[in-house]
């Protein structure tokens, strides 16, 4: 399999921060980009939560997304398809 470079720009310490985390776990850096990349292809999607910092969040948005994340995560909530199955359902 051919090898392809792959170059981003991110802050020093940014890059300082990451580098001393995945050392811990025993990794590079090189070898945690490789995984995040692999386990996105294979699940199809950001293999994380994506939150946003919480300081930024009033109480009340706190509890907000605390209660979406609990629906989100009930097997019995139902589930939708397509936005369009979501509109029709609304009706």
């Amino acid at each position: 399999m051919a090898n392809a470079v792959l170059q981003t720009r991110v802050d020093l310490e940014m890059k300082k921060e990451a580098e001393d985390l995945f050392e811990s776990l025993g990794l590079d850096l090189t070898t945690a980009i490789r995984l995040f990349l692999k386990q996105s292809i294979n699940q199809k999607r950001i293999p994380f939560e994506i939150v946003p910092p919480q300081e930024e969040f009033s109480e009340s948005t706190l509890a907000a997304i605390e209660e979406a994340r609990k629906i989100s995560r009930n097997p019995k909530t139902k589930r939708y398809s397509s936005a369009k199955e979501l509109l029709v359902d609304c009706e």
